[in-house]
């Protein structure tokens, strides 16, 4: 993850409509099917929530043979769960399980971002993003989550690293933890590239509320992915954006995000993917 070549992209990158992520108002949902990690999936939403001062919405999508009384118990009890931590405005709301069904109650809620647990097959995620006006955060590894101490912030000048931020600075505040926004820069890059990637540090800092306790740390190195991965394993929680290249050039060429994922496995990951109207094709390209 490096800055773009070039004369100084950075500003108008990070100046995106996601780094300026209201502080109010934000309206988030957690939707269920198989309830995995639902607990943890769902503190960390209202860990976002609370730091962000919105509503957080619990959506369970239930079959149609499935015990219905059941499910209104263990969603209660998961609304509780969160009240009883956060002091956030809670909804809960059961919907029959369809192809739509979490598109539909983005739209009919105005929601604003959904987190959703990767692990949850039958629901849209970072494979096969929600076809409806909100950003996403996804969530890997998700069975260890617990209050952080400090979350990584790994960036670099793409269209999703703003938001990751935002996200990474709501869950900082309302944990009181520490964020360490973190940057690659090739090994042989010049120095003015070096100085540029602290300049660009600073300017995600910017965004955050004064709060927030954050560090920076541009490091040098070959290979991204393995250096975060790498410092993953010194934080609690590692929040990240989304890869830029399509399905296709994902499969082919590999991700550093993918990469991440994958191979971190001793905390959570969030990978976070700004609302864009980009085509399926661009998607997949």
């Amino acid at each position: 993850m490096s800055i773009n070549p070039g004369d100084r992209p950075w500003p108008q990158q990070v100046a995106h409509a996601d780094s300026d992520w209201p502080s109010s108002d934000q309206r988030l949902l957690v939707p269920f099917h198989e309830g995995l990690n639902a607990e943890e999936s769902a503190l960390l939403a209202g860990s976002i929530t609370i730091g962000a001062d919105g509503s957080l919405y619990l959506l369970r999508t239930i079959d149609e043979d499935a015990d219905h009384p059941r499910a209104v118990r263990e969603q209660a009890r998961l609304k509780r769960t969160v009240t009883d931590a956060f002091d956030v405005p809670t909804y809960g709301h059961l919907t029959e399980h369809t192809r739509d069904a979490v598109a539909s109650f983005v739209r009919n809620h105005d929601i604003t971002t959904t987190v959703v647990d990767e692990s949850e097959d039958a629901l849209p995620g970072r494979g096969d993003p929600i076809r409806a006006p909100c950003h996403t955060v996804v969530g890997t590894g998700m069975d260890t989550f617990a209050a952080p101490s400090s979350v990584l912030v790994p960036v670099a000048g793409g269209p999703h690293s703003g938001l990751a931020v935002k996200v990474a600075g709501a869950i900082a505040a309302a944990h009181d933890c520490w964020l360490e926004l973190f940057h690659v820069v090739p090994e042989d890059a010049p120095d003015d590239r070096e100085s540029d990637a602290v300049d660009l540090l600073d300017c995600y800092e910017f965004h955050l509320d004064d709060s927030v306790g954050v560090d920076h740390l541009v490091e040098r190195g070959a290979d991204p992915a393995a250096a975060i991965v790498e410092h993953a394993q010194y934080h609690d929680l590692t929040v990240l954006g989304a890869p830029e290249k399509g399905a296709l050039r994902r499969f082919l060429f590999g991700s550093t995000t993918d990469s991440v994922t994958t191979d971190v496995d001793e905390s959570p990951v969030l990978t976070v993917h700004r609302d864009t109207d980009e085509s399926v094709l661009s998607r997949w390209l």
